[in-house]
């Protein structure tokens, strides 16, 4: 091949390897994220988990709710409530952004009522908040039925949740500034066995449909 021939071709191969490089144009995204504390929070952001006896001051704010955090169930045991981060204070007072609650029970029908509260203090309108379950379902096979029931401060039950069903989630319920929901359990117990679950708590400032996401991304 004449030498000047192969040249060329070196060159035409060079330059297609060059058409087939990538060209990137930049754009970008900056962004600021400002983080007030509790004693901030209003409307969605001063809501949470709340016992009007469990923190040992009066609580002259919200509904009487959660008066059995730490109720014994049989012989010596009791109910066990650790509350989560504080996300809204007034008054030295706390609602809290999560709960964990531990119960012992024994084979049989259970009625745990009153356990905890939630509820919305400050703010200007209402806010709308629904219940579901995420992530973990109760395990049917040692419960074979399961409900977070939430009532209002009367004791009217307003809706359950069959925490046996993941997804399963209650209509939006409105509370108005200064009121509450009383959270109560059922558990039918056919076998021994530790069960799990997790219920989402969502809340929002807009009349919408329900939530699409899950507590955690």
């Amino acid at each position: 091949m004449d030498r000047r021939l192969l040249l060329l071709v070196v060159a035409v191969v060079a330059l297609v390897g060059v058409v087939n490089a990538t060209v990137y144009a930049y754009r970008w995204i900056t962004g600021t994220v400002n983080v007030a504390g509790p004693e901030a929070a209003t409307g969605a952001a001063c809501t949470g988990f709340y016992s009007s006896t469990e923190q040992g001051i009066p609580n002259t704010y919200l509904p009487e709710v959660g008066t059995n955090y730490n109720a014994y169930t049989y012989g010596t045991n009791t109910i066990t409530v650790t509350p989560g981060d504080t996300v809204c204070t007034f008054d030295g007072y706390k609602l809290y952004e999560s709960i964990k609650v531990e119960i012992p029970i024994t084979v049989g029908s259970w009625y745990i009522q009153d356990f905890y509260g939630f509820g919305y203090y400050r703010g200007d309108g209402p806010v709308y908040v629904y219940f579901r379950v995420d992530e973990d379902a109760a395990d049917s096979g040692i419960l074979t039925t399961a409900y977070l029931i939430i009532r209002d401060t009367s004791g009217n039950e307003i809706t359950r949740l069959d925490l046996l069903t993941l997804g399963a989630q209650t209509r939006a319920i409105q509370l108005l500034r200064g009121q509450g929901l009383r959270l109560d359990l059922y558990f039918d117990a056919r076998d021994t066995g530790t069960v799990s679950f997790k219920v989402g708590v969502y809340v929002t400032q807009e009349a919408e449909e329900a939530p699409t996401i899950r507590s955690s991304p």
